[in-house]
C-alpha cells in the first residue's frame, strides 16, 4: 500500500501485507488504522479483474452512488469518509497495490482521562491488587488442605475456594468411591509433585507390567509412570490414553529397544505401517505330544501355517448340507451347532465329544448290545471295558447261548460281532476283544477322528497310542477382539456371517487355520480406509497375565502381601 505523505507524489510510505484479504477502518481489528472512518473495507484481491470491496458500518461513493459492495478497477478511485481510494497496478511479486490519500482531516475522540495522575485507583495498582487476590484465593488458601485436614474439611463444605478447584476435570466412574473422591491426598501425596507409582499400588497391588522383565529389562520402563498412560481428570473421561503415541511412540522406532528382539516397526494400521499378525502356534514336543506342548510365536500368513493338533476333522464334509443335517431339523449345520461363544464375547466354548459329537458318531462297540458305548478320552479305560464286557458275554453260559442264537442286524460302518467261538470263555472274550480294538483303533472307529499308532506289543492295552488332543483356544493371545459387535454384520445373515472371516466350509482337513490374518482387518479397519478406524488399544492389552507383576518391577516388592493374607 502506497500511503502519500507530502504534497508531492514522489513522497510516500510504502507497507507490504500477507493475507487473504486486507482490512482498513478505524476498528480494534482492522490491518491498516483509518482514524475517523465509522466502519470497516474489506479489499479481497481478484487477479487481473482487480479487487473486490466490501464495507461493514458506512456505504461509500462510486461513481455517483452510495454502495456497500463493489468491484474496483486498476485506475478507478473511491470516496471513503476522509480519504480517497484507487487501485494501481502492483509491483512484481505483488498481488494487489493500492493508493490511499487523506482528503480531510479525520475527526477522532479520544475520550478519558489522559494522565494516570487522574486516576484515584491506576492500571498498575489495580492489576497488582487482581493478581495479589488471585493468589491468595487460588493458591494460598486452597493449600491450607494440605496443611490442616480439618480445616480443609470445612473449607469444602463452606462458598469459598479449595484445593477441588485445583482439579482440571472429574475423575471416572471407577474413582469416584469413599476415600479416593472426596480426598484429592488419596492420589496426591506430595503437594506439587504428579502421582507416583506407590500411590496407584496401594489398590492397584494384582496389576502386572507390559511385559515380563526377564525379557525385556525394567530399565527400560523406568521412566514410564502408571500415569503415563492412565490420564485422570480428563473430559471426555477416560482413564486409559487412546492416542496413537501411546503405543508408537516406542514402537515405531526398534533401534532404541536393542533387547526387545522381535520387536518390529510400527506406526499406524496399515499395510506398510503394521506386519503381519504374529500366530500363537502349538507345537507338539515329543511323538504326539507325550513330553507336552510349546507356543511358538510365527509372523506369517495363517495360510502357510499347518495346526498339529492331531485331530482328523473336515469342515467342508460337516458343513455340506448333502452330507450332514441336523437330526432334529433335517437342516444343514451352522458355525453356532458347535461353537458357542463365551460371556467375553471373544473366545469359544471348547468342542467336546459329549455336548457335540456322540449324537452322531456314537462310541458303540457290539453289535449284540448297540446302547452300549465305549468311555471317551481314556484309551486304558476303553480297553478295559472291551476286554471286561466281551470276556463276560463269552464266560457267562446263558449270555454265551443268547449271543450264538442271536443274529443281529449289520450296522453299516459296523464290524459283525462274533456270535459264537470255539474254547473257553476268557479265550473267546479276550479274542473278541482284541479284534474289536483292532476295528475301532486301525479301520473305522477311534481312528476316524484320532491320530492312532500301533505299537506291536501284544497286549490289547498297550497295542495302540492314542494322540492326545490338543486343539488352539486362543490364535492371537495379545490381543483382544470382539465377536459380538462383529456378529451384527447387517449385510450377511447365518453362516455367512462367519465366514466373511472363516472360510470353513472350504476347508478339508483339521490341520487348516482358519483364522484370518491381517490382511482381512484392513479391509475394513485400515487407517486409510476410513471405514471403521481403530486405534492401538482396540486390539492389543497392555498388562499381559504372563508379565511380571508391577510391585516387584517397580521395586515395591517387599511391601506386597497377597490378598487374603491378612495384611493391611
Amino acid at each position: 500500500m502506497r500511503k502519500q505523505t507530502g504534497r508531492g507524489s514522489a513522497e510516500a510510505l510504502e507497507t507490504e501485507y500477507e493475507g487473504n484479504r486486507l482490512t482498513l477502518g478505524g476498528a480494534e481489528g482492522a490491518m491498516v488504522q483509518l482514524p475517523g472512518l465509522p466502519g470497516v473495507v474489506e479489499i479481497t484481491p481478484k487477479g487481473a479483474d482487480g479487487a473486490s470491496l466490501r464495507a461493514r458500518g458506512f456505504r461509500f461513493e462510486l461513481d455517483g452512488r452510495e454502495v456497500s459492495k463493489a468491484d474496483l478497477q486498476q485506475g478507478v478511485a473511491l470516496e471513503l469518509p476522509g480519504h480517497r481510494l484507487e487501485l494501481i497496478a502492483p509491483p512484481a511479486g505483488f498481488d494487489l497495490a493500492l493508493r490511499l490519500e487523506a482528503t480531510a482531516t479525520a475527526a477522532v475522540n479520544y475520550g478519558g482521562a489522559l494522565e494516570l495522575e487522574q486516576v484515584i485507583w491506576s492500571r498498575r495498582r489495580s492489576s497488582w491488587l487482581l493478581a495479589l487476590l488471585v493468589l491468595v484465593l487460588c493458591l494460598v488458601v486452597p493449600a491450607v488442605v494440605l496443611f490442616e485436614p480439618e480445616l480443609g474439611a470445612r473449607l469444602r463444605s463452606l462458598p469459598l475456594p479449595d484445593d477441588g478447584m485445583w482439579s482440571s476435570g472429574p475423575l471416572v466412574a471407577a474413582h469416584r468411591t469413599t476415600g479416593i473422591g472426596d480426598d484429592c491426598q488419596a492420589c496426591h501425596t506430595e503437594p506439587f509433585k504428579m502421582v507416583q507409582d506407590e500411590a496407584c499400588l496401594v489398590c492397584h497391588r494384582e496389576v502386572n507390567e507390559h511385559v515380563d522383565v526377564t525379557v525385556h529389562p525394567a530399565q527400560h520402563f523406568s521412566g514410564e509412570r502408571c500415569a503415563s498412560c492412565h490420564r485422570e481428570h480428563n473430559e471426555p473421561q477416560a482413564l486409559v490414553r487412546r492416542d496413537r503415541g501411546l503405543c508408537v511412540d516406542c514402537h515405531a522406532q526398534p533401534a532404541d529397544w536393542p533387547d526387545a528382539e522381535g520387536m518390529e516397526a510400527v506406526s499406524g494400521f496399515t499395510e506398510a505401517a503394521h506386519p503381519e499378525f504374529r500366530l500363537a502356534l502349538l507345537t507338539p514336543r515329543g511323538p504326539g505330544g507325550v513330553h507336552g506342548w510349546q507356543v511358538d510365536r510365527v509372523r506369517a500368513l495363517p495360510e502357510t501355517q499347518r495346526e498339529r493338533s492331531n485331530l482328523k476333522f473336515t469342515h467342508a464334509v460337516h458343513m455340506d448340507v448333502d452330507k450332514v443335517q441336523d437330526k432334529l431339523s433335517s437342516e444343514g449345520l451352522e458355525c453356532a451347532s458347535c461353537h458357542t461363544l463365551k460371556d467375553d464375547g471373544e473366545h469359544f466354548e471348547p468342542v467336546t465329544m459329549d455336548a457335540h459329537c456322540r449324537s452322531c458318531h456314537g462310541l458303540n462297540f457290539d453289535s449284540f448290545e448297540p446302547e452300549l458305548e465305549l468311555p471317551h478320552g481314556d484309551l486304558r479305560a476303553a480297553t478295559v471295558a472291551m476286554e471286561a464286557h466281551f470276556i463276560r458275554e463269552f464266560t457267562d453260559p446263558v449270555l454265551r447261548q443268547e449271543r450264538a442264537a442271536k443274529k443281529p442286524r449289520r450296522v453299516p460302518g459296523k464290524r459283525d460281532a462274533a456270535g459264537s467261538c470255539e474254547g473257553s470263555g476268557l479265550e473267546c472274550g479276550r479274542r473278541e476283544a482284541m479284534s474289536e480294538a483292532g476295528f475301532q483303533f486301525a479301520e473305522t472307529g477311534c481312528v476316524t477322528c484320532h491320530e492312532v499308532t500301533e505299537t506291536g506289543m501284544q497286549s490289547i492295552h498297550d497295542r495302540w497310542y492314542v494322540e492326545p488332543i490338543k486343539v488352539t483356544g486362543d490364535w492371537y493371545p495379545h490381543s483382544s477382539f470382539d465377536h459380538s459387535s462383529h456378529l451384527s454384520l447387517a449385510r450377511e445373515q447365518g453362516r455367512n456371517v462367519c465366514e466373511t472371516c472363516h472360510d470353513a466350509s472350504a476347508s478339508d482337513q483339521a490341520a487348516d487355520i482358519l483364522i484370518p490374518g491381517r490382511e482381512n482387518c484392513l479391509g475394513c479397519h485400515a487407517d486409510n480406509e476410513r471405514v471403521s478406524a481403530v486405534d492401538c488399544v482396540s486390539c492389543h492389552v497392555y498388562h499381559e497375565a504372563g508379565a511380571t507383576p508391577a510391585l516387584q518391577a517397580r521395586g515395591h516388592d517387599t511391601a506386597y502381601e497377597p490378598a487374603g493374607s491378612g495384611g493391611e
